[in-house]
This record gives C-alpha cells, sequence and structure tokens, in this order.
C-alpha cells in the first residue's frame, strides 16, 4: 500500500541487515567464529549499528528524496553472492 502514499509526498522504504548480538547468535546457533562474515562478502568489515543508523539517517534525509519502495540490504554483497537468491554463484 505504499504506492497509495506518494501522492501525499510519503516515501516507504525499508532497511534489512543482520548483526551478531549474543540473542541472535543464540538464535541461529553461531559462536563467535561464526558471526564474522557470515552475512557478508566484504573481507575485514563489519556491520556495526552506526552503519545501520548511517543507512537510516540517509533514507530519512533530504538526500534520498527519490527513493521509495526500496529495500536497503545492508549486507556488504551477500544477496547477490548467495547462490540460494538465484543470482550470482561465488567464486571459489
Amino acid at each position: 500500500m505504499y504506492q497509495e502514499l506518494g501522492q501525499f509526498g510519503i516515501r516507504v522504504n525499508c532497511l534489512s541487515y543482520f548483526i551478531a548480538t549474543p540473542l541472535t547468535m543464540n538464535f541461529f546457533k553461531m559462536d563467535e567464529s561464526d558471526a564474522s562474515g557470515v552475512y557478508s562478502n566484504l573481507k575485514e568489515v563489519a556491520l556495526c549499528s552506526e552503519d545501520v543508523a548511517e543507512a537510516a539517517l540517509y533514507l530519512g534525509s533530504d538526500e534520498s528524496k527519490y527513493m521509495s519502495g526500496h529495500n536497503l540490504a545492508l549486507d556488504g554483497g551477500f544477496t547477490v553472492i548467495n547462490p540460494a537468491f538465484g543470482l550470482f554463484a561465488k567464486p571459489k
């Protein structure tokens, strides 16, 4: 129904992300070694809460005034390289 809000100048976007916290690690049965980079294609970079906050600020700012109906995936390229998503297989 977000498309109906455009006539009022209301933009609707989404952020998708995974941050390894004790709660999520317990839910997914992960330990510290599993958590680093499990949902990312980027080496030596880990998503933190500040990254999510900056993405949310961007979507709420005038810099993104023409974005609506978008899911901004903060996944370090995971959805692009994961064969389960049917896009591109990760190089071996």
